[in-house]
């Protein structure tokens, strides 16, 4: 197959928006990075949150955690090492992109305050809030509230009223990024596509290859994602549409979610269908 690497989003992507079940997706993740190919996820979900879903599914693999403001790297994975990086306890390291949490949930509430508007960042809710609002059950409420370097909001507003927050963040150093379902604040120079060049820029410099970089996402979220990689690919959202969204090369696959994303793989990696 060449030296491919497949960065993926995760809500609504690799995994369903509603169940947020890989389905279909997972027995085709594991059969690629059998097969040597390396899939990264690449998602605004936390570290622990990602690796639940990697246990779940029998996998352990690199991730992009809280829209590019960390990088996670198996202890099995020898690359970047000239980046300082944290243990994990539960194995592995972690690069730190970002600002910690604790001075983000500051600023937001300057800024909630400022404005005028609640916000309704994870931190103020319990794990059971946290749970009626997405859906997860509480464990997974737990881990999603556990953010090192981000803080998510979970208000409904306008797009108008959102660019008012993001305008009063960035000063700051902080701005605000739409998901398929909330606003996730991380530092400005965070994103998703800069974490992915950074672990694109390790495998080259550990193999010496050129790496294909392939991206498969389904919001507006993934955009700096999309348009890092060498083979964008978009699943449409669950009302059957695609996010409007201006990536050069990006192939709109015609499938939701975990059916999308097995189509995107497969029409990458030339692949037959399943």
């Amino acid at each position: 197959m060449g030296s491919n690497i497949i960065f993926t989003d995760l809500d609504g992507t690799f995994i369903d928006f509603k169940t947020y079940s890989p389905g279909v997706a997972a027995p085709i993740a594991r059969d690629i990075v059998d097969r040597g190919v390396p899939v990264i996820f690449c998602s605004s979900k936390t570290l622990e949150e990602q690796r639940a879903l990697m246990n779940s599914i029998g996998l352990a693999v690199p991730c992009i955690v809280e829209n590019g403001a960390g990088i996670f790297l198996p202890d099995s994975l020898r690359i970047l090492d000239d980046l300082p990086a944290a243990k994990v306890t539960s194995g592995g390291r972690l690069i730190t992109l970002g600002e910690r949490s604790e001075y983000i949930r500051l600023q937001i509430r300057a800024v909630s305050e400022s404005l005028g508007l609640e916000l309704k960042p994870y931190h103020e809710f319990s794990d059971s809030d946290v749970s009626r609002i997405t859906g997860l059950d509480e464990e997974g409420a737990r881990r999603a509230r556990n953010r090192d370097f981000s803080e998510t909001l979970t208000a409904a507003f306008e797009p108008e009223i959102w660019s008012n927050v993001n305008a009063a963040l960035q000063p700051l150093g902080l701005h605000c990024l739409s998901g398929g379902r909330f606003h996730t604040v991380t530092s400005i120079d965070c994103n998703k596509g800069r974490a992915l060049k950074i672990v694109v820029d390790g495998f080259e410099s550990t193999t010496g290859d050129r790496w294909q970089s392939i991206g498969i996402g389904d919001s507006a979220n993934d955009f700096d994602m999309l348009k890092s990689v060498d083979h964008p690919y978009l699943v449409q959202t669950p009302s059957g549409n695609w996010n409007d969204m201006n990536v050069a090369s990006l192939k709109r696959i015609s499938a939701i979610g975990p059916k999308g994303w097995v189509l995107a793989v497969q029409d990458a990696l030339g692949l037959a269908s399943v």
